[in-house]
């Protein structure tokens, strides 16, 4: 357990940013800020190193978090990825925050959220509708190494009464972070009759105005977050909302929460593509040295097993990727792709993990050999949002979606997404909140699907399957003949199965484009070579349903040479191939 005003035994002023010695860090693109990032971790395979693995499951063990994790997240100015460039901070765009989480997710998950996501979330409220003046007083407290605590649901138990001012009655869920919190985002529901009506309102409170003591500290087991990230709720009895604190306006709770939703749910799941990452490496590496009772590289099993959860991997990171993308691309068309990551991408992580348990043979309980991670890694995925009742309402999402797509979508007539989608560390516009819309009106995303027979053709590739074309068009004319905005008559069985569908090929779609932008780069590289697109095309296919061949021989070898040379030369298994724990470049000391 977590002692009250500590972390990691250290006090919580401490690991605030102020006091805490800062490296000076030059401006740098999106590749150098993560090697320099991996710098500070270290190695993870130092055992001296106490964000190593062997140093991260030590102190899980204690009910710790790592030795000097968060200063140290701290001297590097993690936090300011976290604010927007334009006040002040480094974040240009989510999918570059959440990469560089991920290198914090590779070690610990429970650092990761405590440090990071948990604020990064809540702060997306202020960054999409707030005003100037709240966006700067984020930006402040973020910047000073603050936390923010909050957002992630209406609390049913506040209520707001009262016109305005509204006052605030009853508490809060537990939040992450809350007893350390400088301010909390709380979405309320309205008492009755008054401003805003039956609605909701979302509030952003500073911690200094708050009555004292009404932020108390909870038990982690009772709110569902791991053990050793602080958590708490917020009591208040008829308490009056400070003037300036309401998000948006007041009784807009749900139309803000919604649309920030579509930014902030697919965020966790793409960190957790380095809690998957590690997974595989521990097991690879157990392979590699042929430990105990682990089934060899010469096995079939092990060569299939480890090719499969290397292509769940980079499908992930595929579909994650082109999604956080779209949040400031297209930010009007990616509401369909946001529901789509939230559901599949933890759902393929975990499989894939998964499914390495075969691998470990007599082992595969033990925790000795460097196992101990792997099974960390598969706990963290176990215990990761949204789980069942958030994937359904991912599913939930897709669903009225569907009939207007397959009308208006999903042929090869239609115009693709935009190509900037579909590249790694590649420039986007500032988030835009006003242009989130909860439905999309056409979907560019799976015109490269319908497009696949000519365009395969095109690149060489003219014998790659067409089941996953066809699958769309019988997806298409599945969709065109159901009702259009009446979810009521989805919310079935079989509604929810084509959503599911939708999402697997949607993860295809991904796929197919960024290797397509790897191709066009025209900079080689593993990622512009085809074995690791059909290994990934062929395991949705088996999910699908569709009867595919086994990927060749040619292929799986392909993707075991290039699992293994990350593993040996200590680089990541994602689309970015982050070297892990190097010396960064250009670093300067102040």
């Amino acid at each position: 357990m977590t002692e009250a005003g500590t972390v990691a035994g250290v006090p919580v002023d401490a690991v605030r940013q102020v006091g805490v010695p800062r490296q000076v860090l030059p401006p740098c693109g999106p590749a150098e800020r993560r090697a320099a990032l991996e710098a500070v971790l270290g190695d993870p395979g130092d055992a001296a190193n106490p964000l190593g693995d062997a140093g991260v499951l030590a102190a899980e063990r204690r009910g710790d978090l790592p030795l000097g994790g968060e200063p140290s997240l701290a001297s590097f100015g993690l936090h300011e990825d976290f604010v927007p460039e334009e006040h002040g901070g480094r974040l240009a765009g989510l999918d570059e925050a959440a990469a560089l989480l991920r290198a914090v997710f590779r070690r610990d998950a429970a650092l990761g959220r405590g440090y990071g996501s948990a604020s990064l979330g809540a702060a997306l409220y202020p960054w999409c509708f707030g005003t100037a003046g709240q966006r700067a007083a984020t930006a402040r407290l973020l910047l000073a190494g603050e936390r923010i605590a909050g957002g992630a649901a209406v609390e049913e138990g506040l209520t707001a009464d009262g016109g305005a001012p509204l006052r605030l009655t009853g508490r809060t869920a537990g939040l992450v972070n809350a007893p350390r919190a400088a301010a909390l985002v709380v979405v309320p529901r309205h008492a009755g009759p008054g401003a805003g009506g039956d609605g909701e309102s979302v509030l952003l409170l500073r911690r200094g105005d708050l009555p004292p003591g009404a932020v108390g500290q909870l038990s982690p087991y009772d709110v569902g977050v791991p053990p050793r990230i602080p958590a708490g709720e917020l009591v208040l009895d008829d308490w009056t909302v400070p003037a300036g604190a309401v998000i948006g306006e007041v009784g807009d709770g749900q139309w803000v929460t919604r649309r920030v939703a579509q930014a902030r749910l697919p965020l966790l799941p793409s960190m957790a593509v380095g809690c998957a990452d590690t997974a595989l490496r521990a097991v690879l590496t157990a392979v590699l040295t042929e430990r105990g009772g682990v089934r060899g590289m010469r096995s079939r099993v092990t060569r299939r097993t480890v090719v499969g959860a290397f292509a769940d991997l980079l499908a992930a990171d595929c579909l994650s990727l082109v999604t956080l993308r779209s949040l400031h691309l297209m930010p009007e068309r990616s509401s369909i792709w946001s529901a789509a990551a939230r559901y599949l991408v933890l759902r393929l992580l975990q499989e894939g993990v998964g499914d390495l348990m075969t691998v470990l043979g007599t082992d595969s309980l033990r925790d000795g050999d460097g196992l101990g991670t792997f099974h960390k890694q598969v706990r963290d995925l176990a215990a990761m949002p949204p789980g069942p009742a958030g994937s359904a309402a991912a599913l939930a999402t897709l669903l009225p979606q569907l009939p207007t797509l397959a009308r208006r979508s999903w042929t090869a007539q239609g115009p693709p997404a935009l190509a900037e989608l579909f590249r790694p560390d590649g420039p986007v516009p500032p988030l835009a909140g006003a242009r989130l819309k909860l439905a999309a009106a056409d979907d560019g995303l799976t015109v490269l699907l319908a497009r696949a027979r000519d365009g395969l053709a095109d690149e060489g590739l003219a014998n790659w399957p067409t089941a996953l074309s066809d699958e769309l068009a019988a997806l298409r004319d599945q969709c065109r003949r159901l009702p259009e905005l009446d979810p009521a008559v989805l919310a079935n069985p079989r509604g929810f199965a084509l959503s599911e569908r939708y999402a697997l090929l949607a993860a295809a779609a991904a796929c197919l484009g960024v290797w397509r932008a790897a191709r066009r780069a025209g900079t080689g590289g593993f990622l512009a070579e085809p074995a690791w697109l059909l290994t990934a095309l062929g395991r949705i296919c088996v999910r699908l349903g569709l009867p595919v061949t086994a990927a060749s021989a040619d292929h799986e070898d392909v993707m075991l040479a290039e699992a293994v040379r990350r593993c040996r030369e200590g680089h990541s298994l994602d689309l970015y191939d982050t070297a892990l724990g190097t010396p960064a470049r250009h670093r300067e000391k102040g």
